[in-house]
């Protein structure tokens, strides 16, 4: 099983505490490390993704489920209307980052914040974010990474300028979190609230003919 490296400041601590604890003796002491190290590595596990080739296709940006699909009257970068698409990630998910469309970063916008459940609805407006204005090659998209209350820290991949690959790895969220893309009227959502999405492998929305 493949691990995004910024794991292993997590893992490496709990496995040499685990394996010191075994060689002395110290079962009861050793445990309680072992299942952190396992349960690290299965946090920041980095599986393969196929990823659709569909030039029309935008994939979903993570692993989670659909909480919810708004209209929006106006967005500052974006034409209206516009919809948003709102996953959440639950621990139990993988929380690598992917771009929905091919195209360029064209900005990149981190913001401090509150850490409010990332589920509710002042997490998009009030927490610790970092936004994205990705120039696609059939449409533009706007992306939003809200980190949560165990969430404390987002990761970005990428730079402004930089051109991308839908699909590609473009940051990682810390222990819970939630991912918010905007797209205007020349795009079909393909998804409904309450699925489960796979990042860089569900289809969650199309650019209209």
């Amino acid at each position: 099983m493949r691990i995004a490296k910024e794991g292993f400041r997590f893992i490496l601590p709990c496995g040499v505490l685990a394996v010191l604890f075994f060689g002395i003796g110290w079962w009861g002491m050793a445990l309680p490390f072992l299942v952190a190290a396992l349960a690290f590595s299965f946090f920041f596990r980095d599986p393969n993704r196929t990823i659709p080739q569909d030039e029309k296709a935008l994939v979903a940006p993570a692993d989670g489920k659909v909480i919810k699909i708004d209209p929006a009257s106006s967005h500052p970068l974006l034409p209206s209307p516009v919809t948003c698409v709102s996953i959440f990630l639950s621990l139990f998910d993988v929380h690598i980052t992917r771009s929905p469309l091919s195209g360029t970063v064209e900005k990149i916008d981190y913001r401090p914040g509150q850490f409010f459940p990332a589920y509710k609805d002042e997490a998009s407006l009030k927490n610790e974010s970092n936004s994205m204005f990705l120039r696609g090659e059939k449409a533009d998209l706007f992306l939003k990474q809200i980190v949560g209350v165990a969430a404390r820290r987002i990761k970005c991949y990428v730079q402004e300028n930089q051109k991308i690959a839908r699909g590609q790895k473009i940051g990682l969220m810390y222990f819970g979190s939630r991912v918010e893309i905007y797209c205007s009227s020349s795009v079909r959502v393909k998804v409904d609230p309450g699925q489960k999405v796979k990042g860089g492998e569900t289809i969650i929305a199309e650019v209209k003919t």
